[in-house]
């Protein structure tokens, strides 16, 4: 790591622990877990959603 990088970690840090905290329920929690460990498969309205937006902006 160079100097540069080292303080811009550091930076990162400060601003992190100085965001507000996220005041979520237990129930939040477990669906937004379980949501990242079995996501969802995706349909065909969001895959047809992404074909648009690539046809469009060339992405």
């Amino acid at each position: 790591m160079t100097k540069g990088e080292i303080g811009s970690t550091q930076q990162e840090k400060l601003h992190i622990e100085d965001a507000p905290a996220l005041n979520v329920s237990v129930n939040d929690r477990q669906v937004f877990v379980e949501a990242l460990i079995k996501p969802q498969p995706v349909n065909d309205r969001l895959r047809d959603t992404v074909r648009l937006y690539r046809e469009a902006t060339g992405v």
